[in-house]
């Protein structure tokens, strides 16, 4: 069950946090719901407590993440249909799934049909669309504005391979810290969980090019 202060994505809507819950009475019976601001849309969504669950998932862990960006965009892309009602129809049916990995699908699949020239309207709204709800989970999984996860999330999509070499690069340093750091964290020193969070601030700094070279 999900409580106040979560950070969640809403299947339709995108990534947002709950703030608090209301009861309202929109029919005879009163109801309760959660309050979530969606900092994405700068907007305030209602989602019954009771279908919460069906509607809600929490926002991916970072580490999930990166995983996801990296495996799926430098992945091949699926061919999707040329008539584009039924490409609409496929894409809209990964949308409202409201898996994260269905969602980079999309993304990587629709910007490669616009690499190769062959693009729509239709395409362009649709891949609009779900780089706002990638982006707006990527801000909450990270702590950032939209903005930034906006700009950070263009240059993963442009440039995946390249993204893909700098993850790895920073394989090694994760896997020394996690061994260096294993002693401590099982006799339950304190100095382990004040380096485990330098660790991941220094982390998150090289994932959205702070440290180091990013193209723009």
């Amino acid at each position: 069950m999900f409580s106040v202060g979560d950070k969640v994505v809403h299947r339709v809507h995108g990534a947002g946090i709950i703030t608090g819950k209301k009861e309202m009475q929109v029919t005879e019976t009163p109801h309760r719901y959660f309050v979530i601001e969606m900092p994405e849309s700068d907007s305030t969504l209602m989602v019954p407590t009771d279908t919460a669950e069906q509607r809600l998932r929490p926002v991916s862990e970072m580490t999930t993440l990166r995983h996801l960006l990296t495996d799926i965009l430098t992945g091949q892309p699926n061919r999707l249909p040329k008539d584009y009602k039924e490409r609409r129809e496929q894409i809209n049916k990964k949308l409202k799934s409201g898996e994260i990995r269905k969602w980079i699908e999309v993304v990587r699949d629709l910007t490669h049909r616009r690499e190769q020239g062959r693009k729509s309207k239709v395409d362009k709204r649709l891949l609009e669309r779900t780089t706002h709800l990638l982006a707006g989970e990527l801000a909450l999984a990270q702590g950032i504005d939209p903005e930034k996860a906006e700009s950070r999330l263009a240059f993963i999509v442009e440039h995946p391979n390249e993204f893909k070499d700098q993850q790895a690069g920073t394989g090694w340093l994760r896997t020394l810290v996690q061994r260096i750091m294993r002693p401590f964290t099982e006799s339950g020193d304190s100095r382990a969980g004040r380096c485990q969070v330098e660790f991941r601030r220094t982390e998150a700094s090289l994932f959205h090019g702070e440290m180091g070279t990013e193209v723009e």
